[in-house]
């Protein structure tokens, strides 16, 4: 068996274990197995990530945090688009297809069984936190799908580190994210499921990148001989960094967006704080989103006047304020006993 810095055309024993089912180290070439081992390979993909589908679909209807890592840690989709990543480095343009496809129908089952996980559910009222955290992804995730891709790749590379893929794989989101765009859509919300679906995409184009950086600088690449597949390699490393940096543009959207709401609700909360005074008042929530300031206030005291508070927020922010306030009063009763 060649090592990963063989080259791109290597005979691997028809036994071989896919090195993408296991925790374990592996060399580069065990990402692609041959004859029954693909076979096998195949229908443990297929397994694996039907339940990780699951998993996660149940994990985010109930915001189990535990649910969700779990799906993470089963899901061998990471490992698939390992895999695509190794064959477009050293050149294998079958494999090239077979892991893309691999993954395409792999991303489309999760989707498929998160909506009709969904269908079976009662609607909620509103998206659960951990539905809601993978609606809006920013540059943050983009940073963690890199660090994540680039340690995976490094496993793959070096044969070494093989109990870091379970923290690979918990770090980067893959079908928590394809499950939520499913019960998105069962659920009427295109807009949330099709952020959803950005997070994934960015974290699949993410992957490609920087393991196909990690594999070509372990020197897997096609020898000199083998130019159409170092063409290909151009190619289509190409179209991947040209589709990480597409996808980029509306993360950095959302990361402007959700920078300048907080360094709004910053400067906001001390004149929030000094609309309030000394009332019998408590702020549940507060933050600004756009140009709406959204309080929820509960306490015995009346709120006062909205006007000042309008203004001063503007003048603070330097735009137009619109504060829309939902007061929840509270009865106190107090009573005295006597021995």
């Amino acid at each position: 068996m060649t090592t990963a810095s063989g080259t791109g055309a290597s005979v691997v024993a028809p036994n071989l274990a896919d090195a993408r089912q296991s925790l374990g180290p592996a060399m580069l070439d065990d990402l692609f197995p041959q004859g029954p081992a693909f076979r096998r390979s195949a229908q443990t993909f297929v397994v694996l990530l039907a339940l990780a589908a699951l998993i996660a679909s149940f994990g985010l209807y109930q915001d189990s945090v535990a649910s969700i890592i779990g799906a993470m840690v089963v899901a061998p989709l990471g490992g698939a688009i390992m895999a695509f990543a190794g064959a477009l480095v050293t050149g294998r343009t079958r494999w090239v297809w077979i892991t893309f496809l691999q993954v395409a129908l792999g991303a489309l089952m999760v989707v498929v069984i998160g909506y009709l996980v969904s269908a079976l559910l009662p609607d909620p009222l509103n998206l659960t936190p951990s539905l809601e955290a993978r609606t809006s992804p920013n540059l943050l995730d983009l940073g963690v799908a890199l660090a994540a891709g680039a340690a995976g790749a490094y496993v793959a590379a070096r044969r070494t580190g093989d109990d870091a893929l379970p923290g690979v794989a918990i770090a980067v989101s893959l079908v928590p994210p394809l499950a939520t765009v499913g019960i998105c859509l069962e659920l009427g919300r295109v807009d949330a499921a099709g952020g959803a679906m950005l997070l994934f995409l960015t974290n699949f184009s993410a992957i490609t990148v920087v393991a196909s950086i990690v594999f070509i600088l372990s020197h897997a690449t096609p020898t000199g001989a083998e130019l159409r597949a170092r063409r290909q390699l151009q190619v289509g490393f190409a179209i991947a960094v040209a589709a990480l940096v597409a996808l980029a543009i509306p993360l950095a959207w959302n990361s402007q967006s959700e920078l300048r709401s907080t360094i709004y609700a910053a400067q906001g909360a001390p004149i929030v704080r000094a609309w309030i005074g000394t009332r019998d008042l408590e702020v549940v929530h507060w933050d600004i989103e756009g140009t709406t300031a959204h309080i929820d206030l509960r306490g015995t005291a009346t709120p006062p006047d909205v006007g000042p508070l309008a203004a001063n927020l503007a003048k603070a922010i330097g735009a137009p304020v619109t504060v829309d306030i939902t007061y929840a009063p509270i009865q106190r009763v107090t009573g005295l006993g006597a021995p």
